[in-house]
């Protein structure tokens, strides 16, 4: 998995998700629950559309919000976590919308964004 975070990832709305099977993506999205077991969460992205998180450990810490995973697309069209960040919304909150929004613009003009579509 270390090409999954060495090399660039795909930024991808749950939508996109099945055409990038196999290969390193990156979601954003807010939390909607946890599975009992850890090994699963769900995020909603910024059109309101749900993405399945696999974890090859269960999660270990309490987790909430805005997260952001990276890891591979598998065959189920869930994302295999490699690393998650939860975003800091005590001063700012995130607009998931908005960030739809450019994910649009940057597979609508991959040209200009090499690294996002590819």
């Amino acid at each position: 998995m270390a090409d999954v975070l060495g090399g660039p990832k795909v930024r991808v709305a749950a939508s996109q998700l099945a055409q990038f099977i196999g290969k390193p993506v990156c979601f954003v999205g807010h939390l909607d629950k946890i599975h009992p077991t850890g090994k699963y969460f769900f995020l909603t992205d910024g059109e309101d559309k749900k993405a399945t998180i696999e974890m090859s450990t269960p999660l270990e810490e309490e987790i909430s919000g805005v997260i952001e995973v990276v890891g591979r697309v598998t065959k189920q069209v869930n994302v295999l976590c490699e690393t998650y960040t939860q975003f800091r919304e005590d001063k700012n909150s995130f607009d998931l919308a908005l960030y739809n929004e450019a994910l649009k613009i940057i597979h609508d003009f991959s040209e200009y964004y090499p690294y996002g579509t590819k």
